[in-house]
């Protein structure tokens, strides 16, 4: 993986400009959008996608007067398609840096491409131990004393990309899946506000999978 471009923030001051993509309720869109709000956060949600019509993560973003668009994958003959399309609409806001924050589609080389090391996205375990759909489950079925979340710079792989940050959630006796993913979602919106922020304000560099901030 080649090393990003700077962000704008990192050399201009001006904040960088970020398409967050999602597909359901659009709690981590919040954060990010309430965070956005103050100047000093470096970060603008210039516009929210998302693969599907009618969802809470959309109407967050109208209520913060947030552009929006949407590309369904039933809609588009191919999953290329689909994936072309996608990185066409995300494109045309001229991201500096693309979030996927709670999007439940893989995107595809397409996509990943013509973003190559922009796309952040999160995953609910400490990777590279339990990737997949089901990180928490898996966890606790496992028997760890720990788990957590990642943030990573997206690759072709399932939850493989580079690691931007980690954090640390216990793991109780008595939890059930439910009770442990709660948790985890909650230091994981932290985590993720927190590393926009910065990789906004101080730029990044991608060097032998070591994802390092400044310039």
């Amino acid at each position: 993986m080649s090393t990003p471009p700077p962000v704008p923030d990192a050399v201009t001051g001006a904040p960088a400009r970020v398409v967050v993509l999602v597909s359901g309720s659009g709690t981590n869109l919040q954060a990010l959008l309430d965070a956005a709000v103050d100047p000093a956060y470096g970060a603008r949600i210039v516009a929210v996608g998302a693969d599907r019509e009618g969802i809470e993560g959309l109407a967050r973003a109208d209520r913060s007067n947030v552009p929006t668009f949407v590309a369904s994958l039933k809609d588009f003959s191919s999953r290329e398609a689909w994936d072309k399309a996608l990185a066409d609409k995300v494109d045309a806001f001229e991201p500096d840096l693309v979030v996927l924050a709670g999007f439940m589609k893989l995107v595809g080389p397409h996509f990943l491409e013509r973003f190559e090391g922009r796309v952040v996205n999160t995953h609910p375990a400490l990777c590279p131990s339990f990737p997949g759909v089901n990180g928490p489950g898996d966890a606790l079925a496992y028997g760890v004393k720990v788990t957590g979340a990642t943030l990573f710079v997206v690759d072709a792989g399932v939850d493989t990309g580079p690691i931007v940050a980690q954090t640390v959630v216990p793991v109780e006796d008595d939890d059930d899946v439910s009770a442990l993913h709660e948790r985890i979602k909650v230091a994981e919106r932290q985590m993720l506000v927190d590393n926009v922020g910065r990789l906004a304000r101080e730029g990044f560099r991608i060097t032998d999978r070591k994802v390092r901030f400044g310039l």
